[in-house]
């Protein structure tokens, strides 16, 4: 039995392993990750400028519109989650670089150049245009897609020394520049043939065939609650083997959640009817934290082993900031089949709960803010108001109540062995008198 536990680890350690040491799904995740403080001071903007845009308080409103600042209430929002696009095409593409030993400032503007040029440009009476919404969440799997594609040149063309090599004492940035000359044109090239080919067909454009082929099946996907229960039953069972579930699970996910989420806050901003029950912040708010491992904590708490109330102690305030290392390694829950159950099924619980909730509208769907680092309570008022909030605290007390019984006989034996090891210290201090 030990040697079939022991292989099934061996096999499962061995395939996460895999996916969170691919570089193309790390440079994803890690690009993603980079973004969030403009995704966090975006979306905060946005609430609070719709907000002031929305006070009805006399002559306030007559203000803006004098004053000339209402129209420009729009600006925080369209210059970071509306451009989210371009930067996640320069930081995918620096990661990657840079996993590739390759010049990861480079392959950033390169890759920005590439996403542009595949963009459907349009005429208004002789002027150049581009709807801006597709440079946002709208345009992320394309900014995905090229990114991973422009390294992958560099690394060709250097490989075969196929760039301009400047003598000995030129300064570094002038030798950068001139190395990616030959790989700058290369890209240009490819992929203004790729949108000369586009134009030709009845798709257009590269981003209206990612968009057909790949990215609305897994939005599809992504606003399935089905799909979600799975997602965290993965997230969750790899992180009982030790492995970052969420790095390996959701990193394909994520670009439809974000997306999701900034969809829902576009609407919130625009008085429209929020489009998505699921996103980033839904995972976050209801799957994740306090909200899946506070029953953990409270019983350490409460522990009779000396071990574990130190432990649960010192897993508080990491807990309430939705961080779990801390007790996975701890405790730890990391392949500790007592609590296999708790640690696996949980969060899975929690969205089929919240979901549902949501759906006959006890709950409101988010407004789309961006909660990452927040501590349980105050990411569910900024996102959903209070009714989030109570409903946070409901699924603590669950929580208490499905840790319960597994945590007690954790606790039972450790603390028994915690008196063995005291009895056989004051024998061997006896025997040593």
């Amino acid at each position: 039995m030990g040697s079939e536990k022991l292989s099934l680890n061996d096999r499962v350690l061995k395939i996460a392993a895999k996916i969170q040491e691919n570089s193309y799904i790390k440079a994803v995740s890690m690009g993603l990750a980079s973004l969030m403080p403009i995704i966090i001071i975006g979306s905060l903007l946005t609430i609070v400028t719709t907000i002031a845009a929305k006070i009805s308080a006399p002559g306030y409103q007559q203000f803006l519109t004098n004053s000339g600042i209402k129209p420009l209430l729009k600006y925080p929002n369209l210059v970071t989650l509306g451009l989210l696009s371009i930067y996640a095409a320069f930081a995918i593409a620096y990661n990657l670089a840079q996993s590739k030993e390759q010049d990861g400032y480079m392959a950033g503007l390169l890759s920005i150049m590439a996403y542009m040029v595949v963009q459907p440009f349009g005429t208004l009476k002789g002027e150049d245009i581009l709807p801006v919404h597709l440079l946002g969440a709208e345009g992320i799997f394309t900014a995905i897609i090229v990114a991973l594609i422009v390294p992958g040149i560099m690394k060709f063309f250097k490989d075969h020394n196929l760039y301009v090599k400047m003598p000995v004492g030129v300064p570094e940035m002038i030798t950068r520049s001139f190395a990616a000359l030959t790989t700058g044109g290369a890209v240009l090239l490819l992929f203004f043939a790729v949108k000369i080919i586009f134009a030709q067909t009845s798709v257009a454009t590269l981003p209206a065939l990612i968009t057909l082929l790949i990215q609305t099946p897994l939005k599809s996907l992504g606003s399935s609650w089905i799909a979600l229960v799975v997602i965290m039953f993965i997230v969750n069972f790899l992180w009982f083997f030790g492995v970052h579930g969420h790095l390996v699970a959701l990193s394909v996910m994520m670009p439809v959640y974000l997306q999701m989420d900034v969809e829902n806050l576009n609407a919130y901003q625009a008085g429209a009817a929020l489009p998505n029950i699921i996103g980033y912040s839904y995972i976050y708010v209801y799957a994740s934290g306090a909200c899946v491992l506070f029953g953990l904590v409270f019983w350490l708490l409460k522990a009779r082993s000396e071990r574990y109330r130190t432990l649960g102690k010192l897993a508080v305030v990491p807990m309430l900031f939705g961080i779990g290392e801390p007790l996975a390694f701890g405790v730890p829950y990391v392949l500790n089949f007592t609590l296999f159950i708790p640690v696996v099924f949980t969060a899975s619980i929690n969205v089929i709960l919240a979901y549902v909730a949501t759906a006959i509208n006890l709950l409101p769907r988010f407004n789309g803010v961006n909660i990452s680092g927040m501590p349980v309570v105050l990411n569910g008022l900024l996102v959903g108001g209070w009714r989030v909030v109570v409903f946070q605290v409901l699924l603590c007390l669950l929580n208490i109540a499905i840790w319960a019984p597994f945590v007690k006989r954790l606790d039972k034996t450790e603390y028994a062995q915690e008196v063995a090891n005291a009895k056989a210290a004051e024998t061997t201090e006896g025997q040593g008198a």
